[in-house]
């Protein structure tokens, strides 16, 4: 989506960075090593592209159901949209690596899963409390279906949700997802793996793929699906009920307008409620040493001592 994937390309930058990690903190120019190139490459080549045919399939659902078609779209917005997908992909990867050069291997975790957690509290909340709303509406599930209104995804129910997430499985825009996943994912994949075992290797300790491969992988997606969007959905409800104890009323009917808009107050529940929510966050599961700090081990280089000729030499 326009809107969530400036956030998914810095998350795709930075945990590139981290997967590099002491090999490339021990470059005097990361920014202008292979490690840079190649993930121009993955952003240009392999991210960027998804993001279009899903614009160009899908305009509305793409855009949160702000565009009824590819044409109604702004020519800048479309430019702007591949273009950022590259530089905030590098904006990750640039933050990522100077954490990496600091020996701030947790803080370079909290970097990446950052993007990831703007994303989905995007995708959870939104602007207007509706985002999981837009998300579960295809209209191009069905020919000649109406424009996305406030309650047609999801009914803004617990049951309407997971029914609607259960069609969407099978809607036009999850076979679209699927098609992007399958180009996309490997060469990403590939890249943090290669990457990483190569920087472990530097600092004495063999990775195999079929050994610590799986070890990794699991690490990592408990990290998206397990914290990152966890926190997120956790911030959307201390946003929400924020909002609602400074009076902004129910989403839905916002929306349509059968109550008043109350925007200050709604404004003021997000600045309010994120730090709010994301302090309660660091201080039980986010600190280092905590529970994420943990999880994320296998991905933290910076436990294990350089060999001892390359100490020598820098000695």
């Amino acid at each position: 989506m326009v809107q969530v994937d400036v956030f998914w390309a810095y998350g795709f930058g930075a945990s590139l960075a981290l997967a590099a990690g002491p090999k490339l903190a021990a470059l005097p120019k990361p920014m202008e090593s292979r490690y840079m190139v190649w993930t121009l490459l993955f952003l240009a080549l392999a991210w960027s592209p998804t993001g279009m045919l899903l614009l160009i399939r899908h305009p509305s659902w793409e855009t949160m159901q702000a565009a009824e078609n590819f044409y109604s779209m702004n020519e800048f917005l479309v430019l702007a949209f591949g273009i950022t997908n590259v530089t905030q992909g590098v904006l990750g990867f640039w933050v990522g690596s100077k954490l990496v050069a600091a020996g701030r291997y947790f803080l370079a975790n909290l970097n990446w899963m950052l993007g990831y957690f703007g994303m989905f509290f995007i995708l959870v909340y939104g602007w207007d409390g509706l985002g999981y709303d837009r998300f579960f509406y295809d209209r191009d599930m069905l020919a000649g279906s109406p424009a996305w209104t406030p309650g047609a995804g999801t009914g803004a129910t617990i049951a309407g949700t997971a029914h609607a997430a259960l069609q969407f499985l099978t809607s036009s825009v999850a076979m679209t997802l699927y098609l992007d996943g399958v180009y996309l994912l490997p060469p990403f994949a590939a890249l943090m793996f290669t990457w990483h075992r190569d920087a472990a290797a530097a600092r004495g300790r063999n990775l195999s793929f079929w050994g610590d491969g799986p070890v990794l992988l699991v690490a990592y997606l408990v990290a998206v699906f397990g914290v990152a969007l966890g926190a997120a959905i956790f911030s959307a409800v201390v946003v929400n009920y924020v909002g609602a104890l400074l009076g902004v009323g129910e989403h839905v009917a916002r929306g349509l307008g059968t109550i008043p808009a109350n925007t200050g107050a709604h404004i003021a529940s997000y600045v309010i409620g994120l730090p709010l929510a994301l302090a309660l966050l660091w201080f039980t599961v986010l600190k280092p040493g905590g529970l994420v700090n943990r999880l994320l081990s296998p991905w933290c280089l910076d436990r294990l001592a350089p060999p001892a000729a390359t100490a020598t030499r820098a000695a």
